[in-house]
């Protein structure tokens, strides 16, 4: 009996002393700001305690990494989630980078420009071929994190799928290419040299640029008359002297910008120049594909984008025309739905009635739509991204909006089941979501199960609602 009560002492002299080594000052839930781990070499350890001690590691986290801070209390170690690790702990905050915002998507977009090689990714702030970590070139993206440095830029590279250390002189902008100016070249003869360098140099020139063809500006900072560009022609980034650039005035704008390409047989031709040329061909566009009309200023062809193709070009306008009727007006014009049924699919029509004969093809749950005349009141006309055409929907089986939540899951124990349907069913279980994870509620109008996405699981469900939180 003296051992059985010794047991008992033991255990509850435990329990006190694990209880008292969590941190108090811990928030009750995941929902910290965070950062990004960055060290010159090595890893960051995550630690059970605030000590520089080998005994009290419990996981390795390196550069690009990313935690969650929940208690920044302490001035050297912070108390973090890690989502990699899957497990909290103390770091040293001397080797973390705040994301913008908390999110890559926070950071300005800037596009590299080097006139030879490649711009060198590094884990530090130094030129040291040791601590390239990947390579960028001129025409890449990346997003601005922390601009401190006079010199060394922390940003993200999409390309690469990591956060370092970049030199700022060889960033230009704060856009992508297709978010910039359109301007047209005007030159009395000869040609306008696309170049490598804001210099006037034979050996620099990588493109030659005609009255007509089109150019957007990325850049207009640069040395004195030359600016930095993207060329659809050529397909290439580059400067070019801005005085023989012409502003483009378009006749149509923002959403009123979409035409639908109708040919009676076979293609619309998307060319890198506004004449007919069989050499001049970059694509092939079908009765139904959709344009963005970016410059109408051309009586004959219409420099567009395609999302179907996703690139720019020109295209003969007589064959394009307007949807009519379209409910250009609503404020839900131009958002995306996601489907989402029981069971089965969600037809995409070519009319608006329930009838097997206008099926044009078949939405599952998690599928997305583009919203384009919501005036009926049960079918919408949509674009369907996944079989790039337009087509009528039900929308009794669409949800959400533009703006969805980035939530986080809680649970005490075990898992949050991700599931094909609204219930507590072991048999609907499509996946396992941790403390931790975050989820994309797409629709939360149920009281109990909310329709989400995980960026983990890479899928479409329900979850239930009271393990689902918010910052």
């Amino acid at each position: 009996m003296k051992e059985k009560t010794s047991f008992f002492k033991w255990m509850a002299l435990f329990v006190l002393v694990f209880t008292l080594s969590l941190p108090v000052t811990a928030k009750e839930s995941f929902a910290g700001t965070m950062y990004s781990v960055s060290v010159s070499k090595g890893y960051l350890a995550l630690r059970t305690a605030k000590a520089y001690d080998s005994s009290n590691e419990i996981g390795e986290l390196y550069t690009g990494d990313t935690v969650e801070v929940m208690d920044t209390s302490d001035n050297t170690y912070w108390y973090v989630y890690s989502a990699k690790l899957g497990k909290s702990g103390y770091v040293n905050r001397n080797y973390l980078v705040a994301q913008g915002g908390g999110s890559y998507a926070g950071g300005s977009s800037y596009t590299v420009s080097v006139s030879k090689g490649y711009l060198a990714l590094r884990t530090a702030k130094a030129y040291d071929s040791k601590n390239e970590i990947g390579e960028l070139y001129s025409g890449d993206t990346v997003q601005v994190q922390d601009t401190s440095d006079s010199t060394y830029w922390y940003v993200y590279a999409p390309k690469l799928g990591k956060s370092g250390y970049v030199n700022r002189n060889y960033l230009v902008g704060g856009g992508s290419y297709t978010g910039g100016s359109s301007y047209t070249v005007s030159v009395s003869s000869g040609y306008l040299a696309l170049r490598t360098a804001k210099a006037y140099d034979s050996s620099n020139e990588i493109g030659e640029l005609y009255s007509g063809d089109l150019v957007e500006v990325l850049d207009y900072t640069g040395a004195t008359g030359y600016w930095y560009v993207y060329s659809p022609k050529y397909d290439d980034f580059g400067y070019v002297n801005n005085d023989y650039l012409d502003s483009v005035t378009s006749s149509v704008s923002s959403y009123d910008t979409m035409w639908t390409v109708s040919v009676s047989t076979g293609y619309l031709a998307l060319r890198n120049a506004p004449e007919y040329d069989a050499s001049n061909e970059i694509g092939e566009l079908y009765s139904g594909d959709t344009v963005w009309v970016s410059d109408s200023s051309n009586s004959q062809y219409w420099y567009v984008y395609s999302p179907k193709l996703d690139g720019y070009g020109y295209v003969n306008q007589e064959y394009l025309y307007r949807e009519e009727g379209l409910d250009t007006d609503s404020s839900y014009f131009g958002e995306i739905r996601t489907v989402s049924v029981a069971k089965g699919y969600l037809a995409l029509r070519n009319m608006k009635a329930y009838d097997a004969s206008n099926e044009i093809g078949e939405l599952y749950s998690g599928d997305t739509v583009q919203l384009l005349d919501t005036s009926d009141s049960q079918y919408w006309y949509v674009y369907s991204p996944k079989y790039d055409t337009n087509g009528f929907v039900n929308k009794d089986y669409l949800v959400g909006g533009n703006a969805y939540a980035t939530l986080y899951v809680k649970v005490p124990t075990g898992y949050l089941a991700l599931r094909s349907a609204m219930g507590y069913d072991a048999a609907n279980e499509i996946g396992e979501l941790n403390t931790g994870d975050t989820v994309v509620v797409i629709d939360s109008s149920s009281d109990k199960y909310w329709y989400v996405y995980s960026p983990r699981l890479m899928k479409y469900g329900y979850a239930d609602c009271n393990y689902i939180f918010c910052n």
